[in-house]
């Protein structure tokens, strides 16, 4: 179950990163911030043994830093004017 969530969370970034090399910056850094999330929430759910490698330290201390980037990059994203 956790390489599911791993593939779909490197699917988000690939998606993420693609739309920001063809200028679409600000679609393209929501599509990863909506990734991390996700990883964010699959670390909450699976366990350490299935989580693969989304499981780096304490399975709350994953959760949270990638809680904070997530939402880091979901203000930095919304927040710059221009566009």
């Amino acid at each position: 179950m956790g390489g599911f969530v791993y593939l779909g969370v490197l699917t988000a970034a690939i998606v993420g990163l693609g739309l920001v090399g063809f200028g679409h910056w600000r679609v393209g850094i929501i599509v990863l911030a909506a990734g991390v999330g996700a990883a964010s929430l699959g670390r909450a759910v699976l366990r350490t043994k299935n989580a693969g490698m989304l499981a780096v330290r304490n399975r709350w201390f994953d959760v949270a830093l990638l809680a904070l980037t997530a939402g880091a990059l979901w203000i930095l994203a919304v927040s710059v004017p221009g566009e």
